[in-house]
């Protein structure tokens, strides 16, 4: 797969936006036969650039929020069955579209063994990250009968955390 350079990204994305609402109908194919970058390759590149996506994605919200305006307006004139199916339809699909996806992030609390405690990287804290004070002692508690509580309803005095 051809990666872009910053130079090439710009002059795909000037020569798409010049083509207006068109340009995110487009494939590669079409953007390499109706503009002067005649490389499908570098428009395949520049349209699954994550920057490309996002924006595209973006205008496909805005153009079906529009639509769904424009066909909601027109709603009260109308008396098919299909049009409604069709509101709902896109209803669907805005809602399903509006979340935006990356990367889980679950965050669990895991005792260290005794070996782990003793590490110099390790640094003792309270569960709300300060550190711990001279004197201060280690009180672990099990969760409550829900293994899967919120940590935060484990009453967890203190925890770990490893520093390399």
């Amino acid at each position: 797969m051809t990666t872009l350079t910053k130079a090439q990204y710009e002059e795909c994305k000037k020569a798409f936006l010049s083509l207006e609402e068109r340009a995110i109908y487009l494939n590669h194919y079409q953007l390499a036969r109706e503009t002067e970058i005649e490389n499908p390759a570098l428009w395949k590149a520049f349209l699954t650039d994550p920057r490309t996506v996002d924006y595209i994605q973006s205008e496909m919200s805005l153009i079906r929020t529009a639509a769904i305006n424009d066909i909601i307006q027109q709603a009260p004139n109308s008396r098919s069955v299909g049009q409604a199916q069709l509101i709902n339809s896109l209803l669907k699909l805005e809602e399903a579209s509006s979340t935006k996806e990356g990367p889980t992030f679950i965050y669990c609390y895991v005792p260290l063994n005794e070996e782990q405690k003793h590490a110099p990287n390790v640094q003792l804290v309270h569960a709300d990250g300060s550190p711990l004070e001279d004197g201060e002692e280690i009180i672990e508690k099990e969760p409550k009968e829900n293994e899967n509580a919120d940590p935060e309803e484990w009453n967890l005095n203190t925890k770990f955390i490893s520093r390399t």
